[in-house]
């Protein structure tokens, strides 16, 4: 329970509500439009890789997200938002190397990792959501509950392992990624 009451403190959070609002609206932005693009346009073919769909693209977004988060981990004041940001950084930046080394395969050999990277952001989410008290729970935890249920059904490849519905469910994650950051930069703007 001590533990809990470390985290629940929000002494670190001094930064400026106008840069995390900009950073986290333009994550919403580039998740919307991937999904949305994955939806209309499936079957495009990029760095002619075919049958992929948006992954390269989406592999290159979280490959970025996870270079800011490492970015992140080392600017950070604080021992636990360097191991919590290092954490994620590191996780992002593996798996979008995976996706972007692995367009000279299969797409359907990805669904296994993409299966488990979303499980385990979601789990993140929820669970650092509810044990550090973080606002708009309910939406931020129905966001990490969004990204285990979509990480479950690329996992069993439930209803499809093509390369658009994996993109899909990627790109919803980085949508849900972006409506967190928002609350929680709408949060630090009420505190300051």
């Amino acid at each position: 329970m001590r533990i809990l009451t470390k985290l629940k403190r929000y002494d670190g959070f001094d930064q400026d509500w106008k840069h995390l609002i900009i950073v986290s609206i333009s994550i919403l932005f580039i998740g919307l439009s991937l999904t949305i693009a994955s939806l209309i346009k499936p079957d495009i073919v990029v760095s002619s890789a075919r049958g992929f769909s948006w992954l390269p693209i989406s592999g290159v977004v979280l490959l970025a997200l996870g270079l800011l988060g490492c970015l992140d981990a080392l600017l950070a004041k604080t021992q636990r938002d360097i191991l919590q940001n290092l954490q994620v950084g590191v996780l992002d930046s593996v798996v979008g190397i995976f996706i972007i080394v692995s367009v000279s395969g299969y797409p359907d050999r990805l669904s296994i990792l993409i299966g488990a990277f979303l499980m385990v952001r979601g789990i993140i989410r929820v669970t650092l959501t509810y044990a550090m008290r973080l606002p708009n729970t309910f939406s931020t935890g129905l966001g990490g509950l969004l990204s285990i249920i979509l990480g479950l059904c690329a996992w069993q490849e439930w209803p499809s392992n093509a390369g658009w519905f994996l993109a899909v469910c990627l790109n919803m994650e980085i949508t849900a990624r972006g409506w967190a950051m928002t609350s929680f930069a709408l949060w630090v703007r009420k505190q300051t």
